[in-house]
């Protein structure tokens, strides 16, 4: 070797002892909510899964509503009623603030 440092260093590869482990993969068929099936491989032995929360019908993942305004009138009401974001807004902070008192509190 061409090292001053010798070959202490370096791990020599030993053979296993025991063989690498086999994990079951079974298969599943998942029902989702909008009752869509497909079948994947899992290691859990359960045959069949239905899923009351999916990507289908979760509001986090299905934005649809939100984006295209489809439920804009029960929004309207939430804000109204002060328990969406505005209502936080005016409990938190008290009174709401018109746009032209933004420039008088600036100064």
């Amino acid at each position: 070797s061409t090292s001053p440092y010798g070959r202490s260093h370096i791990q020599k590869k030993h053979t296993r002892r025991l063989p690498a482990p086999v994990v079951p993969h079974f298969l599943q068929q998942v029902t989702r909510a909008d009752g869509s099936t497909f079948t994947h491989f899992i290691t859990s032995p359960r045959s069949k899964i239905v899923l009351t929360r999916d990507t289908t019908n979760h509001p986090i993942w299905n934005a649809t509503e939100r984006v295209s305004g489809a439920n804009s009138e029960s929004n309207q009401d939430e804000e109204e009623e002060g328990t969406g974001r505005m209502g936080r807004w005016r409990k938190r902070f008290g009174e709401e603030v018109e746009n032209g008192q933004w420039a008088e509190m600036q100064e």
